[in-house]
């Protein structure tokens, strides 16, 4: 009898559970359902447009302090790889890439401790609003703060794959009077 009691009260309470359990799934489909019901296209849209300002903005501080910031008026790009400019103390310039970060590369850059670098902002070309991996231009604002001749060296390459010595190099030398 006592075997009989223990099997009738187990029982009970498998149900017990079994009903708890299916309650509990039930909730959860509830606020997962609900959760997704959201409308997404006017998600999307919000976070598009607050994208869009946010864009806008920094491009035309960008450009201002560019243009603040530049005193020699002197642009660098790729065209100038393996070349030498002169700058005097306290002089910048302005070095300018052509990168694509959406595919994973963009440009690590190292420079000399005789040069420091002011300002460093990507700025990617403009693009139609279906069109995805739209490439654009990598600015540095770097000045002199040393006299000598001074490094930047610039490699082209994803952060996470090693590096094979066939990726694409900047070298430019900055001869400080």
């Amino acid at each position: 009898m006592h075997c009989e009691i223990k099997e009738r009260f187990k029982g009970i309470f498998m149900k017990k559970i079994l009903k708890i359990m299916a309650m509990l799934s039930i909730i959860a489909a509830v606020v997962f359902a609900a959760g997704c019901a959201e409308k997404p296209e006017a998600a999307e849209n919000e976070t598009q447009e607050a994208s869009n300002i946010t864009n806008e903005t920094v491009t035309e501080a960008n450009i201002t302090q560019a243009n603040e910031t530049t005193e020699t008026g002197q642009v660098v790009t790729e065209a100038d790889s393996g070349t030498s400019i002169s700058l005097k103390k306290g002089e910048n310039f302005t070095l300018q890439l052509r990168e694509n970060p959406s595919t994973g590369y963009s440009w690590e850059l190292n420079v000399t401790e005789g040069l420091s670098v002011l300002s460093d902002e990507y700025t990617q070309d403009e693009a139609a609003e279906d069109k995805v991996g739209v490439g654009g231009t990598h600015t540095w604002i770097i000045e002199a703060v040393e006299l000598g001749s001074q490094q930047v060296n610039g490699i082209y390459r994803r952060s996470w794959e090693n590096t094979t010595g066939t990726e694409e190099n900047f070298t430019l030398t900055v001869e400080v009077e």
